[in-house]
């Protein structure tokens, strides 16, 4: 009966790996993906996480560390949704991947610690996705913005926003030309214009903006580009997602959590 079990494992493994690449693709050049792939990965990681309890050494175990797991993911998409942090896609993409359990194949010696009793494969996954991101976006945009700085460019010049506001941004934008922002599929604009007060401000949403949203916002950012004669703009980057979230899972299968491995491995 293990066997089924290790098949189910399987099954899921090869189909978030397919759906992922389908939605990273689409990610870097549409910046936009269909509910499809999220559909199938939960689907098909709903009906084999079924017989993978049904057919495993210890049925309980399994259906408790599946339940958790399905509501981790759910909780973390919507954190990531909620909060700002990435769009619809990605959200739902962490929310599907909540419904397979990758297993270790390549690295048995440390996912078999005590560690990994409590830490769910979605939760791994997420800090490794998390991580990714970090490492290749906040770190580099400061850097980048310290130097631009270094050259003598004032940052903030021609635009207002408290001390936090600014901070933020020196994390997760830059200033460019604002004629060379237009038809950018990887940026958002990060400042509007105060017709009260009659300057631009620096503008943090709450959530990522749908795609019909960001274009009409993008459209009215420009229009007041021109009339302003504004020649610097802040914009903010918007990471391919998904592909980090491929990137995290397939790391998470060959050696686990990042933060676990290297712990280990120093000891």
């Amino acid at each position: 009966m293990q066997i089924v079990a290790e098949i189910m494992l399987y099954i899921q493994m090869s189909v978030v790996i397919v759906c992922l690449s389908y939605g990273a693709i689409k990610d870097i050049f549409k910046r936009e993906v269909n509910d499809i792939p999220w559909l199938i990965m939960a689907i098909v990681g709903l009906i084999t996480s079924i017989i993978f309890i049904i057919f495993s050494d210890d049925p309980t175990e399994a259906g408790l560390a599946t339940g958790i797991n399905i509501t981790l993911g759910i909780i973390l998409g919507a954190l990531i949704y909620y909060t700002g942090m990435m769009g619809g896609a990605d959200a739902k993409a962490i929310m599907s991947l909540g419904f397979n359990t990758p297993i270790y194949f390549f690295n048995f010696n440390i996912t078999n610690t005590v560690l990994y009793k409590v830490l769910t494969p979605v939760f791994s996954t997420f800090f490794n996705w998390l991580v990714l991101i970090i490492i290749v976006y906040p770190i580099p945009l400061l850097l980048y913005n310290i130097f631009l700085r270094l050259r003598g460019i004032e940052l903030f010049s021609h635009t207002s926003g408290s001390f936090f506001d600014k901070l933020i941004m020196l994390f997760s934008g830059y200033l460019i030309k604002s004629d060379k922002a237009k038809d950018r599929l990887d940026i958002v604009y990060s400042e509007v214009f105060d017709e009260e007060k009659g300057h631009w401000k620096i503008k943090h949403f709450l959530k990522v903006e749908e795609v019909e949203e960001e274009e009409k916002f993008k459209r009215e950012v420009e229009e007041r580009i021109k009339e302003t004669d504004k020649k610097y703009i802040w914009v903010k980057v918007l990471p391919p997602g998904i592909v980090f979230l491929l990137i995290g899972y397939i790391i998470n299968l060959l050696i686990g959590n990042m933060f676990i491995a290297l712990l280990l491995a120093t000891h």
